[in-house]
């Protein structure tokens, strides 16, 4: 973060930006003919005490210039290895924080009291532990730098990962998935802010950027590997009819006695076949145990890299410290709220990703009645890969093509826009609805999205120069948090993510099972 913010308040910086070295050191010739002047001495005493001042002036900032030089020739090695581990604690916590949103259906089975705002409140938590603890983070990391905040990060989501695997009594569980959204929230309160700043501190010009898309892609695929670990370790493919469980249901079945599945109560809310009454209790037992599984295996992983951060995570060789140039914190934070350019970039980031974000993470509630849970998962699976390869390649294009950050964002958010429009238009049914549109819309809608976020760090930092890197990236995710947090709410709203398929009747209170419009035999949830 000093290296950049030393780059940008040189005055040398017309100078030595985007030229080789052989360039500079012309330049440096030239700085250097001029600091000496005429080698003649001056017979005024005047005259050579205004030489002298010159001679200084000159002096200093060839030193500067020397400086910038040798901070671009001395670039840590050890930055890949800072930026692999902080990318895969970035990776992690996402998929800890994104759990219950590709295994939706099966816990609200499981755990019979769960509805599907249950859910959006546990992924909500992270925005509203960003929204509280926001101001005390950022003043972590601008006062102790990286080192000690990303382990603190690491630790805080690895006790997450712990406290959910204490119990799968449904009161208990409850609760402690409660804890564990919030440990796991705070953090990522962290780990927000520290993507600008982990490029900042350890990567020259001409690669900041990528490397804010790299923390920022793997922050997304962590995402992907939520519903690629969900789905293959929690059986979403519930049975509802007359068939018998599947092999993996009964292998797990076997492994508890009579005693421990009769432990586990018949669900109230779920009403399946009739001829499946007896299999219900073996339902809710194997829901639960896989659900532990996850969370088991979910803690193993995070202990691992715990592990690997407390031991090989590099301390920069120039510390982070305060210098007399930079802001305070409160001065950062009053001098960012009267920009009013900042406000301006700052809501547009947070209108794009502080809805697209949580929406993804409840597609398969939001598109319940025209996917399947299978195929709501595959779809937002595929959507997260795509789209972190498009933020890669956006980061990598915005490096090498410096000076059009506003005209790539631009181009990507309109195309967004247009995704969006085209999904809007087919789920109402105005345009024919066809599944591979939808898989389009919404594969090519996210991604122009999520390549955004490395070019708006980039861009409020450099607008906001002096004020760090930390405050700025802190600034902008506070406001999309806000955003995304008004957005789960949204789904305490009766009617809002609740659209029943049109073909069915609901079931009676006394559990009667009726007939859809085709006679079969259907499940849902009263």
């Amino acid at each position: 973060m000093t290296r950049l913010q030393e780059t940008r308040s040189s005055p040398c910086k017309s100078i030595f930006k985007d030229i080789s070295k052989t360039q500079r050191s012309k330049v440096l010739s030239k700085i250097y003919s001029k600091s000496t002047g005429n080698l003649r001495t001056p017979q005024d005493s005047h005259s050579r005490e205004d030489h002298r001042f010159l001679d200084n002036e000159y002096l200093e900032d060839l030193n500067e210039a020397s400086n910038l030089i040798n901070q671009d020739s001395e670039i840590p090695k050890e930055r890949w290895i800072a930026l692999a581990l902080f990318c895969i604690l970035s990776c992690t916590q996402c998929c800890i924080w994104n759990t219950w949103g590709p295994i939706t259906v099966p816990t609200m089975i499981a755990f019979t009291t769960w509805q599907k705002y249950h859910v959006a409140l546990l992924s909500d938590w992270g925005c509203i532990t960003y929204i509280i603890f926001c101001f005390p983070c950022c003043w972590f990391l601008y006062r102790k730098g990286l080192v000690a905040p990303i382990r603190v990060a690491a630790i805080l989501s690895a006790l997450a990962a712990f406290v959910r695997c204490f119990s799968c009594d449904e009161t208990i569980f409850t609760i402690t998935a409660h804890i564990a959204a919030i440990l796991n929230g705070l953090s990522g309160v962290i780990i927000g802010p520290a993507t600008a700043l982990v490029s900042a501190v350890w990567f020259p010009r001409g690669e900041r950027t990528t490397a804010t898309g790299i923390s920022s892609a793997c922050n997304q695929f962590g995402m992907a590997v939520s519903y690629l670990i969900g789905p293959a370790v929690v059986d979403t493919k519930i049975p509802t009819n007359n068939t018998v469980l599947n092999k993996k249901t009964s292998r797990i079945l076997r492994m508890y006695s009579r005693k421990e599945r009769y432990y586990y109560r018949s669900p109230r809310r779920a009403t399946f076949d009739t001829r499946l009454s007896s299999n219900n209790n073996h339902l809710q037992t194997v829901l639960r145990v896989q659900i532990m599984s996850l969370m088991r295996i979910e803690f193993v992983v995070q202990s691992l890299i715990v592990v690997g951060i407390l031991s090989f995570f590099p301390n920069h060789s120039t510390s982070i410290d305060p210098v007399d140039s930079r802001l305070t914190l409160i001065d950062s934070i009053l001098l960012l709220l009267k920009k009013k350019n900042m406000w301006q970039l700052c809501l547009a980031a947070a209108l794009s990703q502080g809805v697209t974000g949580p929406w993804l993470s409840m597609i398969t509630v939001t598109f319940d009645s025209m996917v399947t849970q299978v195929e709501a998962d595959k779809l937002a699976f595929w959507t997260i890969i795509f789209g972190s390869v498009i933020s890669l390649v956006a980061s990598r294009v915005a490096d090498i093509f410096q000076g059009h950050l506003r005209t790539g964002l631009y181009i990507l958010l309109m195309i967004s826009v247009v995704m969006f429009l085209w999904i809007l238009l087919l789920e109402n049914r105005i345009l024919i609805f066809r599944k591979e549109e939808l898989y389009a819309a919404v594969i090519f809608g996210i991604s122009a999205s999520w390549s955004t976020p490395a070019l708006f760090l980039e861009l409020a930092s450099e607008m906001a120069f002096p004020v760090s890197e930390a405050i700025v990236g802190g600034y902008m995710i506070f406001m999309a948090n806000l955003i995304g947090t008004l957005f789960y709410f949204s789904y305490f709203i009766p009617g809002i993510g609740f659209i029943k398929p049109i073909e069915m009747r609901m079931i009676t209170k006394k559990g009667r099972l009726e007939k859809n419009s085709k006679g079969k035999r259907i499940t849902t949830c009263i």
